[in-house]
């Protein structure tokens, strides 16, 4: 047996102990679950099937919270997305493990391509689903912040109105879906925490939704002005004006900056080439 194949059967084993761990804790925490719904009676026989289902998702979604955080910051709104994400990843992962496996042992795949291919399945279905969501979470987020004077125009007149803070954001909740479901859901997401901790909480967690300098502002001006009683009204005005002057500033800076960008393909591709057409005749004169 030489060194190469002593690697691959202690990788092997490494990965078979680990999964034997993780599926021994599995059914040990699915049957007490199971166990403590039939004591709580909760185990009725049109929910025996739906129960159990939630419970082995519940136990298959690794650290939940921050899956669903960062699902939802990407534009997923779906629980039951959250509780599949890491099946989904895990699942085809291991399938591609086993055939590229088999096909090693089998002799059709030498050790440096099934190598690769366990690297691009491990890029495709490990890496590459984080990546896409964090990617996404981060475009989302900027466009929700690029739409707040949007939304500070519209509670600006519904304020006008004689709408209160609550029941501006309340009505806008319905009426943006249609517009932008992202910033909607956030929206949502406010009302329906401002009824459990306050409005003043909710804004906070508001923050914490959107991280941004405008979301930062828009959530400072608005907890001041709940604090000290000011007219709402001019002070939505200012903020999207002032926000709105923020994003073309950085539109311009992004514009600045494209000059400089485009200065690398134009000497790789147009100075280069200019420099091989003028010097050529001269070498190839030297050369003959």
């Amino acid at each position: 047996m030489d060194f190469e194949t002593v690697i691959i059967w202690s990788v092997i084993f490494i990965i078979s102990m680990v999964l034997a761990t993780y599926c021994l804790r599995f059914w040990d925490n699915t049957r007490a679950d199971i166990e403590t719904r039939k004591i709580i009676g909760s185990t009725r026989e049109e929910k025996k099937r739906a129960d159990l289902f939630k419970a082995i998702l519940s136990r298959i979604s690794f650290n939940k919270h921050e899956t669903k955080r960062k699902l939802v910051a990407a534009g997923f709104y779906s629980d039951f997305l959250a509780d599949v994400y890491y099946l989904l990843k895990i699942v085809p992962f291991c399938v591609c493990l086993a055939l590229i496996g088999f096909d090693f042992y089998s002799g059709d795949t030498k050790t440096v391509f099934a190598l690769l291919y366990l690297m691009g399945a491990l890029l495709i279905f490990i890496i590459g689903p984080d990546s896409y969501v964090s990617a996404r979470g981060k475009s989302n987020i900027k466009h929700i912040s690029s739409r707040l004077p949007f939304l500070l125009d519209l509670m600006n007149v519904c304020v006008h109105t004689g709408m209160t803070i609550e029941s501006s954001l309340e009505y806008l909740a319905k009426e943006l879906h249609s517009v932008d479901s992202n910033l909607a859901h956030v929206v949502r997401v406010t009302v329906e925490r401002s009824r459990l901790v306050g409005l003043e909480k909710a804004l906070e967690e508001f923050y914490e939704l959107v991280p941004t300098s405008e979301s930062q502002s828009f959530v400072m001006t608005m907890v001041q002005s709940l604090q000290f009683g000011s007219s709402v009204g001019p002070v939505l005005v200012t903020l999207a004006s002032d926000i709105r002057e923020l994003n073309m500033m950085d539109l311009e800076e992004r514009i600045g900056k494209m000059g400089a960008k485009m200065s690398i393909p134009l000497i790789a591709f147009i100075m280069v080439p200019i420099i091989i057409l003028i010097a050529a005749p001269g070498i190839m004169r030297a050369l003959m």
